[in-house]
């Protein structure tokens, strides 16, 4: 009985370590922008911050709020050919031996763009970013 008592005590522990609430006000925020959202789950980030995965008009989409509820950035799931081709190009000349793996708009919350590749690069998975232009930015 001892070890039965236990073993709920450690899950209900873990399940209030691993469980979150978002504030009403990031909700609220989030509702006013995305109202059309579907399947909307929310992530508290490591940071502080909170992000939304959704879907929304048949596209996956990510949307990170602060604390406050202020709108920080949102994302885009893309086809790799919808990349510009600037940017496409500048991956190829970059990481010529490299595959792209997945591909994503960020809109900052200042309206600024980029583009996020996943690729694997010398057999690791690692995200690259670049300006429209096809600068590189990390």
């Amino acid at each position: 009985m001892k070890k039965l008592f236990f073993i709920l005590v450690i899950a209900l522990l873990s399940n209030q370590v691993m469980a979150f609430e978002v504030p009403d006000a990031i909700e609220s925020a989030f509702e006013q922008k995305f109202p059309n959202a579907k399947k909307v789950k929310w992530e508290k980030e490591e940071d502080g911050n909170y992000e939304a995965e959704f879907i929304l008009n048949d596209q996956e989409m990510s949307a990170t709020f602060s604390p406050s509820a202020t709108l920080l950035e949102t994302e885009t799931e893309l086809e790799i050919n919808e990349l510009p081709q600037k940017v496409q190009d500048a991956f190829k000349s970059n990481y010529p031996t490299a595959k792209i793996l997945e591909a994503a708009k960020i809109t900052m919350a200042d309206g600024t763009v980029y583009y996020e590749t996943e690729a694997k690069i010398n057999g690791k998975k690692t995200d690259v970013l670049f300006s429209p232009d096809g600068q590189l930015k990390k």
